[in-house]
């Protein structure tokens, strides 16, 4: 596993573990939102050509799922 799919995994679960632990519920589930952004970006990595970012139009895909969940 590449090292930047494995940061945004652990960005994910870290996200996610907050969010279990907070009483407040807008900002957890802000947190599982930016849970599944890091998710979704590290499963495209899987699909890539090899280049190491998301081009432009990836990058505002995923921002707009973001915050659609938002």
């Amino acid at each position: 596993m590449n090292i930047e799919k494995r940061a945004l995994l652990d960005h994910a679960q870290r996200c996610r573990s907050v969010a279990d632990d907070l009483a407040h519920r807008e900002a957890a589930r802000r947190l599982r939102a930016m849970a599944d952004v890091y998710e979704a970006r590290a499963a495209g990595l899987d699909d890539e050509d090899g280049s190491p970012e998301p081009d432009r139009h990836e990058r505002s895909r995923l921002a707009d799922a973001g915050d659609r969940q938002n």
